[in-house]
């Protein structure tokens, strides 16, 4: 994580996927490099320089920008071309609310319903999980993050709402770019997310028992970034709107 002025390149890199073409590649690098914040809100995206950067013409480089665009993550300004956007603090709160709305639902809904098929989906996630909790911590950060989302994916996927968390997950990805932003400097929070995550699991495995607080969990679960909020709009106030 560096300083609180807005920065660019040079962009993590990882390796094309299978069959990955051009834009989609672009696309993928450049999501996750503002997801991570190595591209920091607020900074300006030539798409000459990404195009070096990335090895491909500035087409691909151009649409990738323009499905982002779509994400509320880059500004196309006139006169000033695209723009990494500032975090919305309207929008992490639409975000927080339609999952704190939506997730506890979705447990109701599944607990004590799964195959022992669609169990082991979500305990694999976990041991992947209990695994980068041992990694350097820069690289524990962003993988669990990662696994994180994968989780609460699934939750709507055996829900049958794929469609519903892809249009979900674009909403929230100003609150994702603050998860990443509390982890990489506040520290901490990873282990009480997994013990959530573990509950979680035994609810979905052996059913709610009737006290249980399902709605406290998730607002516990995913509003965790709110205990440092005030520390990161108070160190990064140009990264927010």
């Amino acid at each position: 994580m560096r300083d609180d002025k807005a920065a660019g390149l040079p962009l993590l890199l990882d390796r094309r996927q299978p069959d990955e073409n051009n834009r989609e590649y672009a696309y993928r690098i450049l999501r996750k490099n503002i997801m991570t914040i190595q591209l920091q809100p607020g900074c300006q995206l030539s798409e000459a320089d990404l195009s070096e950067s990335l090895k491909m013409s500035r087409t691909p480089i151009h649409e990738a920008l323009m499905m982002l665009k779509g994400e509320w993550l880059v500004d196309v300004l006139p006169q000033r071309g695209s723009i990494v956007s500032k975090i919305s603090i309207q929008y992490i709160n639409e975000g927080f609310a339609m999952r704190k709305i939506l997730e506890p639902a979705l447990l109701r809904g599944l607990s004590g319903r799964l195959t022992q098929e669609q169990l082991d989906a979500f305990r694999v996630l976990l041991e992947r999980q209990n695994v980068d909790l041992q990694l350097d911590q820069d690289a524990a950060d962003d993988f669990f993050i990662s696994l994180d989302n994968e989780f609460h994916k699934l939750l709507y996927h055996y829900s049958g709402y794929d469609r519903i968390w892809q249009a979900m997950h674009n909403v929230t990805s100003h609150m994702d770019r603050v998860r990443y932003l509390d982890s990489a400097l506040c520290r901490g929070n990873i282990e009480s997310v997994q013990k959530e995550h573990e509950l979680i699991y035994k609810y979905l495995m052996v059913g709610l028992p009737q006290d249980a607080d399902v709605e406290g969990l998730f607002d516990h679960h995913l509003g965790m970034y709110r205990e440092n909020f005030q520390k990161l709009l108070e160190r990064f106030p140009s990264f927010f709107v």
